[in-house]
């Protein structure tokens, strides 16, 4: 019995070790990044960090590197990403990061861009690479507790089982699509620490703040295209999303799901919303009803 206690005791005390060396690597790919990025500007940092089938948002998902190549010119300024958080999966083949960025114009130094990022990184050939790209972006936040605040991080559980993520994102998207709406889906499947991203809004922490923020908003219609991978006890999604806002708008844009196995379920870790301008006019109640 002694010599189990030892052994018990070893495991507990190899845990967080275990999980910090396997985070390491990702913090200094990220940071790596940053450096580049604020060196040499976007289009060196993402060619030689992207992966070949990198996915990001312009503002539609498109091939990273193909963009890179056909784009004659980026926006002229300084770009600077700080990370916030990293996560990865527990076999390390699977990151994400996330954190803030600005953007200074080269031309009017005075108007700064800010947002939010977030990055999934897969381990290729020993060496991580961005697999996805997505940003957020709003008004300057005057106020510090509006800002990006990262609860304490919690690890996943071994999914010694094989459970798939995929029930999980399928239910959830059935789910934003009925009458409970987005937010009764963000409280049946968020993380109690979720965070969410969204385009004109300071970021949400906390799945009560999540499902508050989101009730309004239900699915239009279930997503055409859903891009998932999953490995070890993580996972993610993203798809093309369009939300109606309480019957009086819609909004369309690109949603990037982190899931995480935890307690026996998969659950969202972190969402992102990245609208895509609507040219169409917001059709309002009242307005519905006189036309009636």
């Amino acid at each position: 019995m002694r010599k189990a206690g030892i052994f018990l005791f070893a495991i507990l005390l190899s845990g967080p070790s275990h999980a910090q060396s396997l985070l390491e690597p990702v913090y200094e790919t990220q940071r790596a990044f940053e450096r580049v990025l604020a060196d040499r500007g976007a289009r060196s940092a993402f060619t030689e960090f992207l992966s070949d089938d990198a996915v990001i948002f312009r503002p539609e998902a498109v091939n990273g590197r193909d963009f890179l190549r056909s784009a004659e010119s980026l926006p002229d300024g300084t770009v600077n990403r700080t990370v916030h958080f990293a996560d990865v999966s527990n076999n390390g083949l699977l990151a994400y990061t996330i954190g803030e960025w600005t953007f200074t114009p080269k031309a009017r130094p005075k108007d700064i861009r800010v947002g939010e990022y977030a990055t999934v990184w897969s381990k290729v050939n020993g060496r991580y690479k961005a697999i996805l790209d997505i940003e957020v972006s709003h008004p300057v936040l005057e106020r510090a507790e509006d800002r990006l605040h990262i609860p304490k991080p919690r690890g996943g559980h071994s999914n010694k089982q094989g459970w798939s993520a995929t029930d999980a994102t399928m239910n959830f998207l059935r789910m934003s699509m009925s009458k409970a709406g987005l937010g009764k889906a963000y409280d049946m499947f968020a993380a109690e620490d979720v965070i969410l991203l969204r385009d004109g809004l300071p970021p949400i922490v906390g799945r009560g703040l999540a499902e508050d923020e989101t009730e309004k908003y239900a699915a239009v219609d279930f997503p055409k295209r859903v891009a998932q991978f999953q490995t070890g006890d993580m996972a993610y999604t993203w798809n093309p999303c369009s939300y109606a806002d309480s019957g009086e708008g819609m909004e369309k844009g690109n949603c990037l799901h982190i899931w995480k196995f935890r307690d026996r379920n998969w659950l969202i870790l972190l969402g992102v919303f990245a609208k895509v301008a609507n040219t169409a006019k917001p059709v309002l109640k009242e307005a519905a009803g006189k036309a009636n």
